[in-house]
């Protein structure tokens, strides 16, 4: 389960400082060309040479605490976990409380399923974690031990605050569907729910699959159609526990084991950190989750996720491949990965590879947005606008409307030259949506160009112009408009 929004923040700005506080404070000052170069590859985002040069300069002196931490770091960030054990023990001889020892310490007893271990780990360094995440552990290396009461009394003393409670409850329903109790992961479930403003998607697979245990399908079906709804253009997730449950299939358990759960929290932990200033820690925690748990796709997709916003769209086009076909996320994946494709300018290919996205994937309505987005930006604006009607037509089948598909299409109707059905489209944006400043200037500044509607069109993109005062597009608009219009006063003014 990962978090958005302001819930996140307090999480993830406790877990950067958490973890940054075991960082080497400077560089180490020995000239090796190795250590140099990791360096420069760790500045510019490139995990796997960081990893590469620190494990090759760490050859040379495996005993330098700077290259030990450095070290230990990049080659979890680059997903090789088991060579990073290595330094890390190293590093423990030096420094036993490291922060970055007793996460990966903490991590190979649970995927070696030495629950004992991780228990005294835990016990004996509760300052090594951030409490969050120190509870959820605990929690899970006693689900793995047997100790279910004390698992149960971990995961229900998180924390008062609510992102705190829904972490716990959340966890609390996966330990107890482990143990056979679909009644009591049920309230657990309906409780995380109740802490969040709109159903997330991992949440609500949880909270159905308890009901259906609980032989409630139909209840089950409605988590599920909610969750649905309240996605913007769908939920693959959602979207296959919807027809599993069709066909008479039965909901497998998220959480199997208390390595998964374990993998499950560290997961969420790195979704709290998407988009703050910890990109680091959220790959690290994000790779020792697949170490775990390999066939977490979820946590897969967020490391190539990370790559991409670091700057390394090859690493990410590696990762994005790795998600394999029958999973319901593969299509988000492939969505991403024409994504790094346009990044690394090989705008073809990215175009070729949506479009048999879509020619498989006909109903999902993000491939076609994506493939009309990529065609507009690369200025195919009749085809652009082709593939934004076949999203929009797959989301009104669904129930559903948004504005922005019929803004986005009206926008390549005109740069195509086909004024008529962009006019459509903008007023039947603001139809949907009578406020959006964006559409009300756009449609009022090409009304003004074609001489037709000025009165309506002015107040229009003065309404725009008061919603986004600070938008320098829009107000350039009306200070255009007023220079068309003669009005050169007003339009020094703008």
């Amino acid at each position: 389960m990962r978090l958005t929004g302001h819930r996140a923040c307090g999480v993830a700005m406790a877990l950067v400082g958490a973890l940054a506080a075991g960082a080497p404070a400077s560089a180490r000052d020995s000239g090796a060309g190795a250590y140099l170069a990791a360096r420069q590859a760790d500045q510019r985002g490139d995990v796997e040479a960081s990893a590469r040069y620190f494990a090759r300069a760490l050859q040379d002196d495996p005993d330098d605490r700077a290259l030990l931490e450095a070290g230990a770091s990049a080659l979890v960030a680059a997903g090789r976990v088991d060579e990073a054990e290595a330094a890390a023990e190293r590093l423990a001889a030096l420094d036993p409380s490291h922060r970055i020892v007793a996460l990966i310490r903490a991590a190979q007893a649970f995927k070696r399923a030495d629950f004992a271990a991780a228990r005294a780990l835990l016990a004996d360094q509760p300052d090594a974690f951030h409490p969050l995440m120190l509870k959820l552990m605990q929690g899970w290396a006693a689900q793995g031990a047997g100790d279910a009461a004390a698992a149960r009394a971990a995961f229900e003393t998180v924390g008062d605050r609510p992102v705190l409670r829904l972490f716990g409850q959340y966890h609390l329903g996966l330990m107890l569907m482990q143990n056979g109790d679909a009644e009591g992961a049920l309230t657990a479930f309906e409780a995380a729910q109740a802490e969040v403003t709109a159903p997330t998607s991992r949440l609500s697979t949880a909270h159905g699959g308890a009901l259906e245990a609980l032989g409630r399908g139909p209840e089950a079906l409605a988590v599920y159609e909610a969750a649905l709804a309240a996605s913007r253009f769908g939920d693959p997730a959602m979207e296959a526990a919807i027809a599993r449950l069709a066909a008479g299939g039965a909901a497998p358990l998220l959480v199997a084991s208390a390595a998964e759960g374990a993998s499950e929290a560290l997961f969420g932990l790195a979704g709290a950190l998407v988009g703050e200033s910890g990109g680091r820690v959220a790959l690290i925690h994000a790779r020792l989750a697949t170490h775990l748990r390999p066939g977490l796709t979820a946590a897969q997709l967020l490391v190539a996720e990370l790559m991409d916003a670091d700057g390394q769209p090859e690493l990410a086009l590696a990762a994005y491949a790795a998600v394999p076909g029958d999973d319901p996320l593969w299509t988000r994946a492939q969505i991403r990965r024409a994504a790094a494709l346009e990044q690394l300018e090989r705008g073809d290919a990215a175009v070729e590879a949506l479009r048999a996205l879509t020619a498989r994937e006909t109903h999902a309505a993000e491939a076609h947005i994506a493939l009309a987005d990529l065609l507009r930006r690369r200025e195919a604006y009749v085809e652009s606008a082709e593939a934004y009607g076949r999203a929009i037509e797959i989301v009104e089948a669904a129930g559903r409307a948004d504005w922005t598909l019929f803004y986005q299409r009206g926008v390549a109707h005109e740069r195509a030259g086909a004024w008529d059905a962009a006019e459509a489209d903008f007023k039947r944006a603001l139809a949907l949506s009578p406020d959006q400043p964006l559409v009300l200037n756009y449609l009022g500044y090409s009304w003004v160009e074609m001489g037709r509607n000025l009165d309506e069109a002015m107040a229009m993109i003065r309404m725009a112009v008061d919603m986004r005062p600070d938008d320098g597009y829009i107000t350039d608009s009306l200070g255009w408009v007023h220079y068309r219009l003669g009005n050169f006063a007003e339009a020094v003014e703008w």
